[in-house]
């Protein structure tokens, strides 16, 4: 997918530019509320993240500044804001604050100009907070807890009439609060569109959509029902609990179920957990739940979620506690331009992997 569209809210970035850094220190209104740009925290594309202080009272948000060159892509900025408008509220997902239009005629480089206000996840990314573990495992009840709150949010997107569907769930697109807790952002590739492929789509149909999907996924991530029609398996909700099922493998493991994003070990469900894997034994059947390759057999939200509570029961932890590992923090007292040099979700660039670790005992 476009640079425009793969970080809805990453805080990291890729390489600094001069145009960005000419905003830093200028003053803009969203919402009601004045602001005065301190820094850069993420790049890429016709999109940028600042740090923002609220003049009044000091209050720092995260502003995300879109440009939209055309028709095409000033509807999927607004489509962008209204999702993210609309599942606000929930605490797993990135607060919303409010938004601003500025008309291309009013600006000085002729596209239309998108300010999005947010939260400011002060605990950085998820991605960024696992490289910092240098290959150290997780514990399982820091591992429950991720995904716990990453399937709240999904199962507030499934809630919605009609179900918007992610898209594009994946490690990158996780935050840390500022308490500790995980949040989900990015919602560029989220839609309210769902397919129900049969044997009376033609070739050229299902052309056209595997394309769609194409463009607004992660390949990694992308769940085989988006990967290949012809199986006519439907294309819903339940792509987001594949998406869910490779994450929970990444937090275990340090690396990916499906790391070269290979069509065919994806549609197959070609995937191996590490031999002899004894400390993540209670998470295999969740991964295998969720990395079923037919939708309607693959495990629910619902599912996912009774599964673990199950297993914070038997091991007796709450999965409502905040992360305690170390997180890269976002430094909001630094010079103008915090750019990271690994590239992510508030993330422009696809990620490579944390250091892997030998496999669990």
């Amino acid at each position: 997918m476009s640079d425009l569209f793969k970080s809805a809210l990453g805080y990291l970035g890729t390489n600094g530019s001069s145009s960005d850094n000419d905003y830093v220190g200028q003053f803009a209104e969203v919402a009601g509320i004045k602001l005065r740009v301190k820094k850069v925290i993420a790049e890429g594309g016709f999109a940028f993240v600042y740090v923002a202080q609220d003049t009044s009272n000091g209050k720092l948000y995260a502003l995300k500044r879109l440009m939209g060159a055309d028709g095409t892509s000033c509807r999927g900025i607004e489509q962008e804001i209204a999702v993210f408008r609309q599942l606000s509220g929930h605490p797993s997902i990135v607060d919303f604050v409010g938004s601003q239009t500025i008309d291309r005629n009013n600006t000085n480089h002729g596209k239309t100009e998108y300010l999005l206000l947010s939260e400011l996840c002060t605990g950085g990314s998820m991605i960024d907070a696992l490289r910092l573990l240098e290959g150290c495992l997780l514990p399982v009840d820091q591992i429950t807890c991720i995904v716990y709150h990453t399937a709240r949010a999904v199962q507030h997107m499934q809630a919605q009439t009609p179900c918007i569907i992610h898209r594009d769930l994946k490690v990158e697109n996780l935050l840390i609060s500022s308490t500790g807790h995980i949040k989900l952002c990015d919602f560029g590739s989220a839609t309210m569109t769902l397919h129900n492929i049969d044997d009376t789509w033609n070739a050229q149909q299902r052309s056209i959509l595997e394309d769609e999907m194409a463009a607004h996924t992660t390949p990694m991530y992308r769940a085989p029902e988006m990967l290949d029609t012809w199986n006519n398996y439907p294309i819903n909700g339940q792509a987001d609990i594949w998406a869910l099922g490779c994450i929970l493998y990444y937090l275990c493991y340090l690396k990916h179920p499906f790391e070269d994003s290979a069509k065919l070990r994806i549609v197959n469900g070609n995937y191996s957990i590490p031999a002899k894997d004894g400390k993540y034994e209670c998470f295999h059947a969740v991964i295998r739940g969720m990395l079923n390759v037919n939708p309607r057999e693959r495990f629910t939200v619902s599912d996912v979620l009774e599964r673990l509570a199950s297993i914070a029961e038997s091991k007796n932890f709450s999965m409502k506690t905040p992360v305690t590992f170390k997180q890269s923090t976002i430094d909001c007292s630094s010079p103008v331009h915090q750019i990271h040099s690994n590239g992510s979700a508030y993330n422009t660039q696809q990620q490579q992997s944390p250091p892997h670790p030998p496999p669990p005992a």
